[in-house]
């Protein structure tokens, strides 16, 4: 790889860590999906300067980043702007106009929210207590039209007025981040470019590989089925795989919180949808048990040891040309838990800023394009 290769793999290296502390950051402070929109902003200019092959390799890269400290169970903001803010950045790069690039991002959204809704629908959830619970407000409100096709319809529907929603207000982010990130850049002192370790140099936990092996045998097991027997034996392996890895037990707690809303409405789902009390159980039980395991295997192996399993498989699939540009982004990317004082300076952005989403915005977009040069972005 020659010289200018490299400078630009670093480059796309601090790209990723930027839109991975976004992401995060966006987990935990007021009016989070502004920020978390504005995540897609590094991952835009990486596809507008580089291409969109760079694009996405930094937007894969970025969700290896922050699946590693957030663990696979939290990855709604995240996953539709790795998904859409590439192709925006570079159509943004071509000159295309406001309308385009909603349009763009609106695309692949409904995309994306139609495969999940999908899967929640139909594995999840079931058919048959979606469609009942349909006809018992269908029932409540009257108007609505009845038949299985008309479900899916408005479903469908609702989702292309979300995302087109959603895109609109993704594009004019992403044309006010690009706009900005030169005035931005130009304006913030430059410092030393931070290097990241190679991640096969990392520290990791020694038994990462074997962890998320059993973590996905345990989600295949538990979609699988929802015999009572199946469940209850996914639920005693996770209980005594809890007690003997070091997972932190603080993470049952926030398991527990991340499952009870999911497993209460798809409860909700199965009882209006009159599909019986016990299937509504068990179903119930799996969504609870899905996310669990996920919560588990993120406590369990550790950031670094996510990041290096992610980085194997990443390297083992090089044959797809954006998963071997990943692999060289990740390894130049600086380990996100390394830049606390990077999430720090954004939390100091946001404090100053009015409670409004247009100034965190502003904010978030001024901290990007700061950290975009402390990292050598």
């Amino acid at each position: 790889m020659d010289g200018a290769a490299t400078d630009q793999t670093w480059a796309l290296g601090g790209m990723a860590n930027v839109a991975a502390l976004t992401f995060l950051v966006a987990r935990a402070v007021p009016l989070g999906w502004t920020v978390g929109i504005a995540g897609g902003v590094p991952l835009a200019r990486a596809a507008q300067r580089h291409g969109a092959r760079a694009g996405y390799a930094t937007a894969t890269a970025s969700l290896v980043e922050t699946t590693a400290i957030m663990g696979p169970a939290r990855m709604g903001i995240p996953v539709p702007q790795a998904a859409s803010a590439p192709l925006l950045g570079a159509l943004a790069g071509r000159g295309a106009s406001y309308v385009a690039l909603a349009a763009a991002g609106a695309a692949v959204r409904t995309a994306y929210y139609a495969v999940t809704s999908a899967f929640s629908i139909v594995v999840l959830v079931g058919l048959d207590a979606y469609l009942g619970t349909y006809d018992r407000v269908r029932d409540l409100l009257g108007f609505l039209p009845s038949g299985t096709t008309a479900a899916l319809v408005l479903t469908f529907a609702s989702l292309v007025v979300w995302s087109t929603g959603a895109g609109l207000i993704q594009a004019w982010v992403i044309r006010r981040g690009l706009a900005r990130w030169e005035d931005e850049v130009a304006a913030t002192p430059c410092s030393a470019p931070l290097r990241g370790a190679d991640a096969d140099a990392a520290a990791e936990s020694p038994h990462a590989g074997a962890l998320v092996l059993g973590a996905v045998a345990g989600f295949a097991v538990t979609l699988a089925s929802t015999d009572p027997r199946a469940l209850g034996a996914i639920a005693l392996v996770l209980a005594v795989a809890w007690a003997a890895s070091a997972a932190d037990g603080r993470a049952v707690v926030r398991g527990v919180a991340l499952a009870a809303p999911l497993a209460i409405s798809t409860l909700a789902f199965g009882l209006v949808g009159g599909i019986g009390s016990d299937r509504a159980v068990l179903r119930s039980a799996r969504v609870a048990l899905l996310v669990l395991i996920a919560v588990w295997v993120r406590s369990a192996a550790g950031s670094q040891g996510l990041r290096r399993v992610s980085l194997v498989a990443v390297r083992r699939l090089r044959r797809v040309g954006v998963l071997a540009d990943s692999a060289a982004v990740l390894g130049a990317a600086t380990p996100v838990e390394d830049l606390a004082g990077s999430a720090r300076r954004l939390g100091g952005r946001l404090r100053s800023a009015r409670r409004r989403p247009v100034p965190v915005v502003d904010a978030a977009l001024g901290w990007i394009a700061e950290e975009s040069v402390r990292l050598g972005a």
